[in-house]
């Protein structure tokens, strides 16, 4: 007789999961279970870490908060039966102090978060009394007043849902950035890259959410694959073998040094060969995104006459079309959003 297990595994994981690597079988195993058990509780109203969410379960899955970066607004929920003010304000007050500690916070699963150092929102959200919230006890009592003030309860085919929307201050990705500065500072210095293209890269792929995951498992603020882009640096720049781990990309730090550095390898390998600085710049703008191939058949179908032809263009050519004819919707809209973004960010 087949256990409950079993039959879960069988229908939720590849054909060839045997043949895969034991790494990668453990990974899929745990997002599959992940996947099952928010399933399993929260139905239609799942939701997942995103490239511009974060998104933590807790309380054996009944309680979560999600941060959208986009739109400025953490929400705190639970379906917990037993206690459910208890359950949020708990759920709440670990949102707020949630560390910026990859080692602390593990959101493919309901563990709960060892709580100590600076808070991954520390800035971002303001008490009534405009201070920041660092220590539990603030954290407790602005949690004890967004309930009392601003709590939601709705009946959903789980039962009654309670929930709590707190806004982030209106320049949340500049106070992130802030945060961020030292170690871009120390990637534009080791690279030779402008600190404003590195914070507009941050911002356009993840909003400043250190923990983003993106569908095609990019991790953390420049949204690293670790079997291309990370196992490229860690060949090409720091001469060693392997790929970084998820948890090594959700460290800010490594994270800005990773993604620096993939564009120093596209600046001085992939597309070395483009004469002007300024093509070359959004050239490789468009390569983080797309890949150093894509933004040469961008031009030509041969990559060799592709550089010709870039060489021969003028740099508003150049970026016309990136803008309108890689192939990519998604290519011709990312060189637009970063460079608006870096401007943001320049001095």
């Amino acid at each position: 007789m087949m256990s409950a297990f079993s039959s879960w595994a069988q229908n939720t994981l590849p054909e060839n999961f045997a043949q895969l690597p034991d790494d990668v079988q453990s990974l899929l195993l745990e997002y599959a279970f992940f996947n099952d058990e928010v399933n399993q509780h929260w139905g239609e109203q799942a939701s997942y870490s995103s490239e511009k969410a974060y998104v933590k379960y807790l309380d054996d899955y009944l309680s979560r908060a999600k941060i959208d970066f986009n739109a400025g607004v953490l929400t705190v929920e639970t379906l917990a039966i037993s206690e459910p003010l208890k359950q949020l304000k708990s759920a709440v007050v670990t949102a707020l102090l949630t560390p910026d500690d990859p080692n602390a916070v593990d959101i493919y699963s309901s563990q709960d978060i060892d709580i100590k150092g600076k808070p991954f929102l520390y800035g971002r959200v303001l008490d009534e009394e405009g201070k920041p919230i660092r220590y539990l006890w603030r954290a407790q009592k602005f949690a004890q007043d967004m309930i009392d003030q601003n709590l939601l309860v709705i009946s959903t085919p789980q039962g009654q849902r309670f929930s709590v929307n707190i806004k982030l201050v209106k320049n949340h990705k500049q106070v992130a950035a802030t945060g961020v500065k030292a170690w871009v500072s120390q990637a534009s210095d080791r690279f030779d890259l402008p600190e404003s293209l590195i914070l507009g890269i941050i911002e356009t792929e993840s909003g400043f959410n250190s923990f983003a995951v993106s569908h095609a498992n990019a991790y953390g603020l420049m949204q690293i694959i670790p079997a291309t882009a990370g196992a490229d640096v860690f060949q090409k720049i720091y001469k060693k073998k392997g790929k970084p781990t998820r948890q090594y990309l959700f460290n800010a730090q490594n994270n800005i040094m990773t993604g620096s550095a993939y564009l120093s390898i596209l600046r001085d390998r992939y597309l070395r060969d483009i004469k002007h600085p300024t093509s070359q710049l959004y050239c490789i703008i468009s390569a983080y995104n797309s890949g150093s191939g894509n933004v040469f058949k961008t031009f030509h179908s041969s990559r060799k006459k592709a550089i010709e032809r870039i060489n021969n263009m003028s740099v508003e050519d150049v970026l016309w079309r990136l803008r309108k004819k890689q192939p990519s919707l998604e290519a011709r809209h990312y060189i637009e959003k970063v460079l608006r973004n870096q401007k943001k960010h320049q001095v």
